[in-house]
């Protein structure tokens, strides 16, 4: 069997590289020889979470896509024109046989350098309504998959879509017991409290941050609940100077390594409607109030948790109707009714448990398709 070489990049935010992770360690469970190279931005976080997970990784200038005709979107066009010159030399160099692009403005010019050097490209797609950068990047594509039906409005005419699902729904049902165990013990969880997981993605949400203060002291009179909150390390120390001490049944951290770990134990989460954390919501089956976040192109989150919430299997809660009597109030219904109950059946009925082995198997026929 020969040797494959894959070529993963995405960046910005968590939901875009993370997937790319899980999808490597699928494949190099399938293919110990296999070999991979990650190029991400700069400025992104992917090189502080690519790094931690040890993959070798390589940077380009890269600079968000701009819509508007201005001096700003001809300094972004020279900076992709440059990130297109690194990347081709690096695709030169390295040789991939495939490559897949995760979203999230680094993937556009690896895309393009891949093509023009005929190399096959998968892009994945973790929204009901995808980004530019994908939307264009679907022009040199072999594939693209996603992981909403009912997409195809949205990329060029004749884009090839499959329907996987997202990988990281997949990798939160392999943690192992030993490693729920861990995160048991790191953060104080235990068997009888019903655990509520609040997270705002990597960067975390002031706005969200500031309800969550106000109802934390509460927790004191619901001692069979326990709040595990992630603030986002931008946000962590005016979060904990504002609340110097707390609950002994909340704990604050700036960010999870292990959140997988973490969501196996969770009754229920409060977090934000991007791709990547839906699928982790269908495939455990959690009880979720989904904050979409207002800041992101094409207010693609709010379209996400839409989604989810048409099928009865999460409650949207719209930032600009965020209050702390509001989030309170949601989340005794979620946990002290069979409201909760409902919700957790809904959601494992949405799940793709086979995630990331479809996209797998996706990654490896382009790559083979080149070698015939």
């Amino acid at each position: 069997m020969w040797r494959v070489r894959i070529l993963l990049t995405g960046g910005g935010t968590g939901g875009h590289i993370y997937p790319g992770l899980s999808l490597w360690n699928y494949l190099y469970e399938r293919r110990p020889d296999a070999q991979v190279l990650y190029i991400g931005s700069e400025r992104g976080l992917e090189r502080g979470i690519v790094g931690h997970a040890g993959l070798p990784f390589e940077t380009i200038p890269a600079a968000p896509l701009r819509r508007e005709v201005s001096l700003r979107a001809v300094a972004t066009a020279w900076e992709t024109y440059r990130g297109y010159r690194a990347a081709k030399r690096i695709v030169h160099r390295y040789q991939p046989d495939i490559v897949l692009g995760t979203g999230g403005y680094v993937t556009l010019p690896v895309v393009y350098a891949a093509s023009r050097l005929g190399v096959p490209v998968v892009i994945w797609e973790a929204n009901a309504r995808p980004g530019l950068t994908n939307q264009l990047a679907a022009r040199r594509a072999y594939a693209v998959a996603v992981c909403f039906s009912g997409g195809e409005r949205w990329f060029p005419a004749g884009t090839r879509l499959v329907l996987t699902g997202n990988p990281r729904g997949s990798e939160v049902l392999a943690v192992s017991d030993e490693a729920v165990a861990d995160a048991r013990h790191r953060y104080g969880i235990r068997p009888e409290q019903k655990l509520i997981v609040g997270y705002m993605g990597s960067r975390g949400s002031e706005t969200v941050n500031a309800a969550v203060r106000e109802i934390v002291p509460r927790f004191a009179h619901r001692p069979g609940w326990r709040l595990l909150y992630v603030t986002g390390e931008a946000h962590y120390q005016s979060f904990c100077e504002a609340l110097p001490k707390l609950p002994h049944n909340v704990a604050v951290v700036p960010f999870l390594h292990d959140m997988p770990s973490v969501l196996r134990c969770a009754s229920a989460v409060v977090t934000r409607a991007g791709g990547a954390t839906l699928s982790e919501i269908c495939a455990l089956g959690l009880a979720s109030i989904l904050i979409p976040s207002p800041y992101v192109t094409a207010n693609h989150q709010e379209e996400n948790a839409k989604r989810l919430a048409a099928e009865q299997a999460a409650v949207m809660l719209r930032e600009a109707e965020l209050s702390p009597d509001a989030l309170w109030a949601q989340l005794d219904r979620v946990l002290e009714t069979s409201f909760g109950d409902e919700l957790r059946s809904h959601a494992l009925r949405l799940a793709t448990p086979q995630a990331v082995a479809s996209l797998c198997d996706l990654v490896l026929e382009a790559a083979e398709a080149r070698r015939r």
